[in-house]
């Protein structure tokens, strides 16, 4: 049994990532987060996240940032709108996960890292199969040196 309350997320985009990756690892971790609200522009996208999470749907990602009971965002919504929603959200005193691309620009990243500094708030890129079994394979494999220097992948 958990020793904490889950960790409440806001969800910004139902699409395949948020709806396929997101929504389902919340919902198969209910020990560790739960689902309180989205925000995605297909009307249907949000009443099926009502539905299936009981949660708040939104008209707006604005209105996910300034839901008091968010303490995480995943910024699931198209890729030009990773940076602005993640500095939003950040400002509004939220944690943050962003799918990739992580930042269309250097620059872009750049302000989100500044953004979650000042904030003091935690910005993560978001990786799902970082930590399968093949995947840190790959990465000892590499780091062993086995491989000469790696040129392109």
């Amino acid at each position: 049994m958990s020793k904490h309350k889950p960790i409440a997320v806001g969800i910004l985009g139902l699409g395949r990532s948020g709806w396929d990756i997101h929504a389902r690892a919340i919902r198969n971790q209910p020990d560790t987060f739960r689902l309180v609200a989205v925000h995605d522009p297909i009307e249907s996208r949000r009443q099926e996240a009502v539905r299936g999470f009981e949660c708040k749907a939104y008209g707006s990602p604005e209105e996910v940032m300034k839901d008091p009971e968010v303490e995480l965002v995943i910024v699931s919504a198209p890729n030009a709108y990773h940076a602005p929603y993640a500095i939003a959200a950040l400002e509004a005193g939220k944690h943050v996960l962003c799918e990739k691309p992580f930042g269309l620009v250097t620059a872009d990243v750049d302000r989100m890292i500044a953004a979650s500094r000042k904030a003091g708030k935690v910005l993560q890129p978001f990786q799902q199969r970082r930590y399968e079994p093949d995947f840190r394979k790959v990465v000892e494999i590499c780091r062993s040196g086995l491989l000469g220097e790696i040129q392109f992948v």
